[in-house]
């Protein structure tokens, strides 16, 4: 046991070392006896979280065989049953052999907290702390900031898209394709009117001026 933070209670001094005690620190006591299973699991973890807290609370070990008023006063029907006490009342209770961290949050809700604590010694609780502000960026990050975005701005304008690239190797091959079939890209293509059909005009020839009978005179 735990000297000083572990102790046997009985029927003659339960109320002297269970409940005015409990007005001073919180009490945890311990139903068990010699015979029981479950109560040899159970106890040797209600002493070392005594031994742990160090004052925190009191471990009061009641052998309900050796005390069958107190077993018989608090209903106790079966073991191991554990009970916490503060201000000479009972406040919270468990039964059974629960698991180590099942017993260390009944150890917290039973323990006063650190308000708990200033307000029984007359301290006053201290004030939240106030918000802290959300920290501004430095100068030099932002500048190296916007020159990093000018970069990727001018890289972004000065190369080729992938489709950019695709459209100008497409256009690059089938240049190369109409180049060695021997026509043109002007005469790959359709215009937009068609031309009108070749017509040859005979130009025609003047009518012959009918010749005038000369008459001869002699004299």
């Amino acid at each position: 046991m735990a000297a000083g933070h572990v102790i046997d209670v009985g029927d003659a001094d339960f109320e002297r070392e269970v409940l005015e005690r409990s007005h001073e620190l919180p009490v945890v006591v311990d139903f068990w006896a010699p015979w029981c299973g479950p109560c040899r699991v159970l106890g040797p973890v209600l002493e070392q979280l005594a031994a742990e807290h160090a004052g925190g609370f009191l471990l009061a070990k009641v052998n309900v065989d050796e005390a069958p008023g107190v077993a018989q006063t608090f209903h106790i029907q079966s073991i191991p049953a554990v009970k916490g006490f503060r201000d000479g009342a009972m406040v919270a209770e468990f039964v059974g052999a629960q698991p180590e961290p099942f017993v260390r949050q009944f150890l917290t809700a039973l323990l006063p907290t650190e308000a708990d604590r200033r307000a029984a010694e007359g301290r006053p609780t201290p004030p939240p702390a106030p918000p802290t502000s959300p920290k501004r960026p430095s100068t030099r990050r932002s500048r190296t900031s916007r020159a990093i975005r000018g970069r990727s701005s001018v890289w972004r304008g000065s190369m080729p898209t992938r489709d950019a690239r695709q459209t100008r190797s497409c256009s690059s091959s089938g240049s190369r394709r109409e180049a060695r079939s021997g026509a043109t890209p002007s005469d790959s293509r359709p215009s937009s009117a068609p031309a009108p059909p070749a017509t040859e005009t005979k130009r025609a020839s003047a009518p012959a001026s009918p010749r005038t009978p000369t008459t001869s005179t002699r004299a």
